[in-house]
């Protein structure tokens, strides 16, 4: 069930128009720009893709336009979560028909929701979804859920689930993780340790920054998989450098600043209240995307 699960998967971004709604064309393009890259599949509608500042009708538009441009081409994984269970059933639901591989869902947040009600929550998901696999999302830094390692094998081993999204610094407990479930796939979280996330039981990685070098990723896969440390930590401090810039400006609105130079995204705005980035940055900005734009072609 989970075997094509593993790989490189940018979380997708959603390009909005300047009065804040979906540009459709601009995501359109932006899938075909990831599929050009030669990644493994997407995963649409999560933190990256500004998921929880959309309404329901929007985060289903979202799947449905994603998987006209991608289905059959490579893995598509739908992010449903959020903090009502309802509303990730409906989206887990739409997922199913619009032919995605797999569901995923953050673990519920805001409220102090009990484990006992995590888990209730994941199985009726699993049940909307009819077959599909579930990837655990875990990213407590955002969520504000701590799972222990107990509560994460809990969540792992329910009927359904396929992959952990392993969005954590802890590597022990990836590697714990990795050590107590060797069937299932576990996906690296964040970006800036995707190398040391491998070296600890990774299949691979999720993550924002693979929407504009995507190939990097990949080829620190290959790296590792030849033994070719050397090369696999040039390529991570390749990424880091960029990482570092956006860290500095915004994430997501630098990424999609990044995107627009590449003429990828015709509008690089975050949905408010996100603010656009800074006027003194984009010089530097346009610089990465031309330095992105010539690697790429030269691949």
């Amino acid at each position: 069930m989970s075997k094509n699960l593993h790989g490189v998967m940018p979380a997708l971004l959603t390009p909005f128009n300047p009065q804040q709604q979906l540009d459709i064309p601009s995501l359109r393009r932006l899938v075909q720009f990831n599929i050009a890259q030669g990644v493994d599949g997407l995963y649409v509608g999560g933190s990256t893709g500004e998921a929880f500042i959309q309404n329901l009708q929007e985060r289903e538009q979202v799947l449905e336009v994603v998987a006209q441009e991608a289905k059959g081409k490579l893995t598509l994984i739908a992010h449903v979560g959020g903090i009502g269970t309802h509303e990730s059933q409906i989206l887990a639901g739409a997922a199913k028909r619009y032919g995605f591989d797999a569901v995923s869902a953050v673990t519920p947040f805001y409220y102090p929701f009990s484990f006992g009600e995590h888990c209730d929550h994941y199985r009726a998901i699993i049940d909307a979804a009819e077959g599909l696999p579930m990837v655990v999302y875990n990213i407590p830094a955002l969520s504000g859920v701590k799972l222990s390692l107990d509560q994460i094998s809990t969540l792992i081993t329910l009927p359904g689930v396929a992959a952990l999204k392993q969005t954590s610094g802890d590597l022990y407990q990836m590697e714990q993780v990795r050590r107590a479930h060797p069937d299932k796939v576990i996906y690296n979280g964040y970006d800036e340790i995707f190398l040391s996330g491998l070296l600890a039981g990774a299949d691979g990685g999720i993550g924002s920054t693979y929407n504009v070098m995507g190939w990097r990723y990949k080829g620190i896969m290959q790296a590792l998989k030849e033994g070719n440390i050397s090369q696999a930590q040039s390529l991570q401090t390749e990424c880091n450098k960029l990482i570092d810039v956006l860290i500095k400006v915004g994430v997501f609105r630098g990424l999609k600043t990044i995107l627009h130079y590449m003429d990828v995204v015709d509008t690089p705005i975050c949905r408010k209240p996100f603010a656009p980035v800074e006027e003194q940055y984009l010089p530097e900005l346009r610089q990465l995307a031309a330095q992105l734009s010539a690697e790429r072609a030269a691949q």
